[in-house]
């Protein structure tokens, strides 16, 4: 029983990977990928990061982003774990090479690491299936 629970976990683990939202690069990004991606971005502030980004060249530092109109410490707070200033998504479907390299990167480790921890719990219970046995 617990080895089909382990087997469920490490399933729904690869289907749940996709869920998350990818990086994405906010100097680089087109509004709809901001928008799909980034909580709390939508058409207006989609542009006026691009608006921004426009006048003023790119980003140097996250919290340079703090700078646009409509982005303060809270929306900031809930985005800044998937924006970046030189990697992930610039338009729909692609990321640059270092970017597709880290989201790859993260999905591998979590699908290693539900392995792991299956295979873990179905040592003790193929022990005692022997001990019985013998």
């Amino acid at each position: 029983m617990k080895r089909l629970l382990s087997i469920i976990l490490v399933a729904s683990s690869l289907f749940t990977t996709n869920a998350f939202a990818e990086m994405v690069n906010i100097n680089k990004a087109s509004a709809e990928v901001m928008q799909k991606n980034l909580k709390g971005i939508g058409v207006k502030k989609a542009e006026a990061i691009i608006s921004y980004r426009t006048e003023h060249g790119e980003f140097k530092k996250l919290e340079d982003i703090k700078e646009v109109k409509g982005i303060g410490d809270a929306l900031f707070e809930k985005i800044k774990a998937d924006i970046s200033l030189d990697q992930g998504l610039s338009v729909e479907g692609a990321a640059g090479a270092e970017g597709k390299a880290t989201t790859e990167k993260k999905s591998e480790e979590k699908v290693a690491k539900s392995e792991d921890k299956a295979a873990k719990e179905a040592k003790p219970s193929a022990s005692k299936a022997t001990d019985k046995v013998e």
